[in-house]
């Protein structure tokens, strides 16, 4: 072969080798580019967290409130806090009149009715005493009797005597209940009628609690219209356009005959009516199951127990009753609750995160490999820049749509790539 055919082929391979090395530079630039860009994208760990299936809706909170109303027209001075816990007889407030003590006369004149009409009961009641002497006496003649009895060995006449006495006994302490029923009514009468005598001449009414309770200087006017002895009847209908009317009555209040000025609360046992638009929502429940809310405004969660639910067509209420958190809700009466109807363990993952591929939602990972790998998803909740999904069964395995068998999803040690738009499966990722 001549010289010059040995450069011609030199040349050539030389030119082959050129092409096949930039050939396989070109392939490689061209396959790393992809991952060049999934490289930059950001990955997360999906965060543990527990999503609440609940129903938001209304409720109406329904006390035992007992309202004091000011007996006359004056200036009022209270002696407790709001919120305050009080046992029964505690002066909470003292009303000065402005020289009009109509309604104070007007209960003295009732007070001494009841006296004289009890006097005559006693009086009557005199008579009486004569009988109760002679009882006495037919009891001590009948224990002579059965004593005499018994040494003589005449059992039978002592169980006769026996059954006598206990008829006496009983006649003798009627008797003696009658009359100290009277003399305390009385009593209680007398004292009442100083009191009002008292405060007629120095024109001040002083109000004391009657029962044990939360002291409250909150009115909101529907103290009467949803009152706790009609908690029974509330129905549906019963959640109407609501209105603020709650005020607050204040020392050294100018106030008016018939105005309330504060009100007890037992904080022992509340109820809630709750709204219920759609009774499917709720037919999970019966009587007598606990209940898990949250309300607006107020952390943490509120435990009660269902004493009814009451239906109207596809619409409803449920009666709860409550006997804890009082002090968050003695002062409210219409609120905001969401019913938690299921707790599920899931996570939380960034929304962008979120892709479709073959009509199934799922996010892309990163495998500890470095590959990237499809998995699909089960949205419980979704958010704004966040959803939550499903953590699947004890071994991470969720149902998905046009599969009969369990596929695993998005588990705790996942790195979920956020901007998945330059991602596809099987990329590898450093």
């Amino acid at each position: 072969m001549s010289q010059k055919k040995r450069e011609l082929r030199r040349k050539k391979k030389k030119k082959w080798r050129l092409i096949l090395i930039s050939f396989i530079f070109a392939y490689l630039f061209f396959r790393s580019v992809p991952s060049l860009f999934a490289a930059a994208s950001k990955t997360v760990l999906a965060q543990p967290e527990i999503i609440d299936d609940k129903i938001q809706t209304e409720a109406i909170i329904i006390k035992n409130e007992s309202l004091y109303k000011a007996n006359g027209e004056g200036k009022l001075e209270v002696f407790s806090k709001e919120g305050e816990r009080v046992a029964a007889g505690t002066k909470i407030a003292q009303l000065t009149l402005f020289n009009d003590n109509s309604t104070l006369k007007q209960e003295l004149d009732e007070v001494d009715k009841k006296i004289a009409a009890l006097s005559k009961t006693e009086k009557e009641n005199e008579i009486v005493k004569s009988d109760e002497k002679n009882v006495e006496e037919n009891i001590e003649n009948i224990i002579k009797d059965i004593q005499k009895s018994i040494s003589e060995g005449d059992y039978e006449k002592a169980d006769n005597l026996k059954e006598k006495l206990a008829i006496y006994d009983g006649k003798q302490k009627d008797i003696l209940g009658e009359k100290t029923l009277i003399n305390q009514s009385l009593d209680s009468l007398g004292k009442q009628r100083e009191e009002l005598l008292k405060q007629i001449s120095s024109n001040i009414i002083n109000y004391f609690s009657k029962e044990a309770g939360i002291v409250s200087f909150k009115i909101d006017g529907y103290e009467e219209i949803y009152s706790f002895d009609s908690k029974d009847n509330y129905s549906y209908s019963s959640f109407k356009k609501f209105s603020d009317k709650q005020k607050v009555i204040e020392n050294n209040k100018d106030i008016k005959t018939g105005e309330p000025i504060f009100k007890i609360i037992d904080n022992f046992e509340w109820y809630m009516i709750i709204k219920i638009e759609n009774i499917k929502d709720i037919s999970s429940y019966k009587k007598g199951d606990p209940i898990l809310l949250t309300t607006d405004g107020i952390e943490g969660e509120l435990k009660g127990y269902i004493e009814d639910i009451k239906k109207e067509g596809n619409k409803g209420v449920i009666v709860c009753k409550f006997n804890t958190d009082f002090d968050n809700y003695y002062d409210k009466r219409f609120i905001n609750v969401g019913i938690i109807r299921y707790r599920h363990d899931g996570f939380k993952i960034p929304s962008e995160s979120i892709i479709e591929k073959d009509g199934i939602k799922g996010a892309y990972i990163k495998e500890i490999s470095g590959i990237v790998k499809f998995k699909p998803i089960e949205i419980l909740k979704e958010e704004d820049k966040f959803t939550y999904i499903s953590n699947g069964d004890k071994n991470n395995k969720i149902k998905i749509k046009g599969s009969d068998d369990l596929v695993k999803t998005v588990t705790t040690f996942d790195e979920i790539l956020i901007n998945a738009a330059n991602v596809k499966e099987g990329m590898i990722i450093n």
